[in-house]
């Protein structure tokens, strides 16, 4: 049977995965809309390149989590470069040429998966090669990106067809092929940063907690006040639309939040003494909770720290 830590560790996994999975369709139905095929495209091939990354490096499911979460970075991208470039192109073509580096890099680590399963159950961030020297591989993708940019205001856009977009995405599919291994690094040392940004977020978690109920009920309270002091004190007190008249509490949550936040959108406006000094109040608290919360925080992490120093063996 599987020990209570080791479902912990399933459940954790299954909702980054979840997560993850699910960042990638917001930005992909952002970017190609509903029953689009470049949606459907985006994913099938972020849900079945993720899993398959997933069994083919078992040891490492921040490695295919990181992968999954760089995917919304690639649809940003790619929709900049379909909008500005080949912006009518067929959808079916658009949907074939996402999937091509993906698949292309797939097919890479499919081919070297006993190197890169090494480099990807040991990483050693630094020593092998940095972050950014493991970026190198982006620069002939842009290159690429770039000529066709060139080439489309030299012709006039005469070139901006489906062949000519098919063959960048299938240049852009063997230079990822060829420099996978690169790719891989990148993907591992991401990762890696992933993985001590959220340990360090878990250690956090309990007096973020505390902020932000303290911030919530100092919200919550101010908005009771606007609420009272527009629909119970005599004369008008706050503009809306550029209409005097009273709030509803949940216009009063959402002027407290935009007034602690230092936001200030202008869409409810305080006309009245009363109500300014209020609003003003509640930026002096909101900045003060601020400071200090910024400040128990970081003397949490301290400690904390300190303590961990404490406990480990000298010699080490």
């Amino acid at each position: 049977m599987r020990s209570a830590t080791t479902w912990k560790i399933i459940v954790v996994e299954t909702a980054l995965s979840a997560a993850s999975l699910s960042f990638v369709g917001l930005v992909g139905f952002a970017v190609a809309g509903g029953s689009h095929p470049l949606l459907w495209s985006i994913i099938a091939t972020t849900g079945f390149s993720t899993a398959f990354i997933r069994w083919l490096f078992p040891e490492r499911p921040f490695f295919s989590l990181t992968f999954a979460n760089l995917v919304a970075v690639y649809i940003t991208v790619f929709a900049f470069f379909i909008e500005d470039v080949f912006g009518h192109i067929q959808p079916l073509v658009a949907a074939s040429g996402f999937s091509l580096p993906i698949l292309s890099f797939l097919a890479g680590c499919w081919i070297w998966r006993s190197t890169f399963k090494d480099v990807v159950d040991h990483p050693r961030i630094g020593e092998e090669q940095g972050l950014l020297t493991a970026t190198i591989w982006l620069i002939p993708v842009f290159a690429v990106g770039v000529g066709v940019l060139v080439l489309s205001v030299v012709t006039g856009g005469a070139l901006n067809n489906d062949a000519m977009f098919l063959t960048a995405m299938g240049l852009i599919g063997a230079i990822v092929f060829g420099v996978s291994r690169s790719v891989v690094m990148f993907l591992v040392d991401v990762g890696l940063l992933f993985e001590e940004f959220f340990l360090r977020m878990s250690r956090l978690a309990i007096p973020a907690f505390a902020f932000l109920t303290f911030y919530s009920l100092l919200v919550i309270v101010f908005a009771a006040l606007y609420a009272i002091l527009a629909n119970h004190a005599t004369g008008p007190h706050f503009k809306i639309s550029n209409v005097a008249r009273p709030l509803t509490f949940s216009e009063s949550v959402h002027f407290s939040i935009v007034t602690i936040s230092t936001v200030g959108y202008g869409d409810i406006v305080p006309i009245s003494n009363l109500a300014r000094v209020l609003s003003s109040v509640e930026v002096i608290f909101g900045v003060l909770l601020l400071l200090f919360g910024v400040s128990e925080l970081l003397e949490y992490t301290r400690e904390h720290r300190k303590a961990r120093n404490e406990r480990r063996p000298s010699g080490n």
